[in-house]
């Protein structure tokens, strides 16, 4: 999974870094907002995580204007405001989650792998395909209801594809 992260904390990066990289995610990392705003915009991510207090420009213009640019990405911001009005805030203009800090791992995780799958139209975690059974939470491939033992990377090109069927 290919996930953008535009955070001007490096050391907070650096641990979001950590935590994505454990769970197989390809992460992309940008300290400043209109530098995110360019990527968003060129390159095909499953996800963005947007911090709001960014050194060159405020997190929610880069939402809005990734969202006026027609980008589709789902968006979750990751942000140390947690008053009521940030929140309505990003979510009116139209991030997909709003999380603060500081976070568990494991949600964070269970939220990005739960927005991207709603964004590419399955509700559920297990995706069939025929025989072919991929299940997102537990990072799991059946055929026929026989487990299949994949290497990461065998398993991460098996998700997008699943995750993108009938997509060109």
């Amino acid at each position: 999974m290919r996930v953008l992260l535009i955070e001007d904390d490096m050391a907070t990066a650096q641990g979001i870094e950590l935590m994505l990289n454990q769970a197989g995610f390809n992460l992309y990392i940008t300290d400043l907002g209109e530098e995110g705003l360019d990527l968003g915009k060129l390159y095909d991510y499953d996800i963005i995580i947007l911090d709001l207090n960014l050194p060159d420009m405020n997190g929610f213009d880069v939402l809005k204007k990734l969202r006026l640019a027609k980008v589709e990405t789902p968006i979750l911001i990751l942000s140390g405001l947690s008053d009521m009005d940030s929140k309505v805030q990003g979510l009116g203009f139209g991030a997909d989650d709003f999380m603060t800090k500081p976070f568990h791992k494991e949600e964070l995780v269970a939220r990005i792998n739960a927005i991207v799958r709603r964004s590419q139209g399955h509700a559920q975690s297990v995706i069939t395909t025929g025989k072919l059974t991929v299940n997102l939470d537990a990072k799991t491939v059946e055929v026929d209801g026989q487990r299949v033992h994949l290497t990461g990377k065998e398993y991460a090109m098996l998700e997008l594809l699943s995750l993108r069927k009938g997509t060109t």
